[in-house]
């Protein structure tokens, strides 16, 4: 097994290679050459098709095999939390930081099962080039599209990304007859709340109720901020009953936290509402049944959990 580990920085006008633990790079031979200039050019053109890093990293795989045959070739950046990879990894790698004008970009990593000789390190190096650009506007464009589903206070998925999951979450369930469930989950007295403590009081209540469900629900579970101080968890492959248990856990473990602020403290409970969705119901029935328990929830005295009828 062998495992290279390069580097290059590009920038506006020129580009930087550096190549450690490599000697004795051969020449590149005229043919070579102008089929290495004839992929470049088709990379640079295709790669601006797409915003998406996955189809990006395929089309890149798939082109740069005509010279370097490569099994994988995978891409990724903790700091945008993006990982995509594309092929089947095998025993030989090599991979490369990619940083453009001081900013890292992330790894791109190739494998094979054969090593990587001197002159296919280089190729692949300049050929990665050319995914550098594409590569920053596709993170610009994903962290765009990320921050228009996230609602800025909490962090989880705003009222636009619960519309776009439900109606994936529903195709899903009508195609594999699954349970599927809703919680819909309101803060007690959220207003006086604010009027007591102040606004600042009432946002830290949401983001340390949002930090509660997040740490009681499942990996699977999906959290949404439905809107002011109300919120949405779909539960995939979970029937009533069990939606039933873990909103009482939920609504457990809110009643047990004291919520503390600006030196002050205070007890925050929560009313939740259960629906589950039945095959060929509509979306706003969903909603509306959920909604119903929530209501009856909060007219029998609030910190309550209640099933839709």
């Amino acid at each position: 097994m062998s495992n290279y580990n390069n580097q290059f920085t590009t920038t506006d006008n020129t580009q930087k290679v550096k190549i450690h633990d490599i000697a004795g790079v051969q020449k590149r031979n005229t043919g070579r050459q102008r089929a290495i200039e004839l992929l470049e050019v088709r990379l640079t053109q295709g790669l601006q098709r797409s915003l998406e890093i996955s189809t990006l990293l395929e089309f890149f795989c798939k082109e740069i095999a005509e010279i370097v045959p490569c099994d994988s070739v995978a891409y990724q950046n903790s700091k945008h939390r993006v990982a995509h990879a594309h092929g089947k990894v095998n025993a030989h790698i090599c991979t490369y930081q990619l940083d453009l004008e001081g900013e890292h970009l992330g790894e791109l990593i190739c494998t094979r099962a054969k090593p990587f000789g001197d002159l296919d390190l280089l190729t692949i190096e300049s050929l990665a080039a050319t995914l550098v650009y594409p590569l920053r506007n596709a993170l610009m464009y994903q962290q765009a599209v990320s921050m228009a589903l996230q609602d800025p206070l909490t962090g989880v998925g705003n009222r636009k990304a619960l519309e776009q999951a439900i109606t994936r979450e529903t195709k899903l369930v009508e195609r594999h007859h699954t349970p599927f469930s809703m919680l819909m989950i309101d803060i007690d007295f959220f207003k006086k709340i604010n009027d007591t403590h102040g606004h600042a009081a009432g946002d830290q209540a949401i983001i340390q109720v949002t930090e509660m469900i997040s740490h009681v629900v499942r990996e699977s579970d999906q959290l949404y901020r439905y809107g002011g101080e109300e919120f949405v968890v779909l539960l995939n492959n979970t029937d009533i009953e069990n939606a039933h248990d873990l909103a009482e856990r939920i609504r457990h473990a809110i009643e047990a936290t004291e919520i503390c602020y600006n030196n002050k403290c205070f007890d925050v409970t929560v009313s939740i509402g259960i629906a589950d969705f039945h095959q060929n119901e509509h979306i706003s029935q969903l909603f509306s049944k959920a909604d119903a328990a929530l209501y009856q929830a909060k007219e029998s005295g609030r910190n309550q959990v209640k099933v839709a009828a």
